[in-house]
């Protein structure tokens, strides 16, 4: 008679079994650390072209940054240069401009025209004079608004007055004034018939 031990024969097999089963645990361990390790590579050959790129655009900023900032500064410079010549510019007007216009307020006085008084208030100017007559006052402000360094020349008032013995006409004008010399429309009126003056007549 002939005995099998079946306990033998399924301890075998369940050790098989568990063998196979470390087997299995140990093949998906190791295919799992090299999926991770392909995906790491793989991420990291993506990541180098855009952290070549980010470098370079690092660059490029820090680069305008600096180009900027220069550019800033050179405004800055020009902003005070430019203020710097103004006053030097506003300055060579008040000390050349007066002698101009005074020399051009007194061409453009005709020769029966005798100035009294020259007041000049921030730009806004007075002159009182004498005449003979109306027609000479008119030719006067002609003159006057031909000139670079007076506008808007308007006549104020024109009154009788009387000189030794002589009829006179006292006239007040007023213009502005201008040291740096604007250009005017010259006056076009033929000098043979001047226009009468605005103003009180006597």
């Amino acid at each position: 008679m002939i005995r099998i031990n079946l306990l033998s024969v399924r301890e075998a097999e369940r050790e098989v079994g568990r063998r196979t089963e470390g087997r299995l645990i140990v093949l998906g361990g190791v295919l799992a650390v090299t999926v991770l390790f392909a995906v790491e590579v793989w991420s990291r050959m993506a990541m180098s072209p855009l952290r070549s790129e980010l470098a370079e655009l690092t660059t490029r900023v820090k680069a305008l940054d600096a180009q900027t900032a220069e550019l800033t500064e050179l405004q800055k410079n020009k902003g005070e240069l430019d203020a710097k010549l103004k006053i030097i510019q506003g300055l060579q007007q008040r000390r050349v401009g007066p002698a101009k216009v005074l020399a051009n307020l007194s061409d453009a006085a005709p020769e029966q025209v005798w100035l009294l008084d020259f007041t000049e208030d921030n730009g806004a100017v007075t002159v009182t004079g004498l005449a003979f007559d109306n027609q000479t006052i008119a030719a006067f402000m002609r003159n006057l608004g031909a000139s670079k360094y007076f506008v808007d020349v308007d006549l104020v008032e024109t009154t009788q007055t009387t000189q030794k013995d002589a009829q006179l006409k006292k006239f007040v004008v007023k213009a502005r004034l201008s040291y740096g010399g604007q250009p005017t429309a010259p006056a076009a009126p033929d000098s043979k018939h001047p226009e009468s003056p605005k103003g009180n007549r006597a």
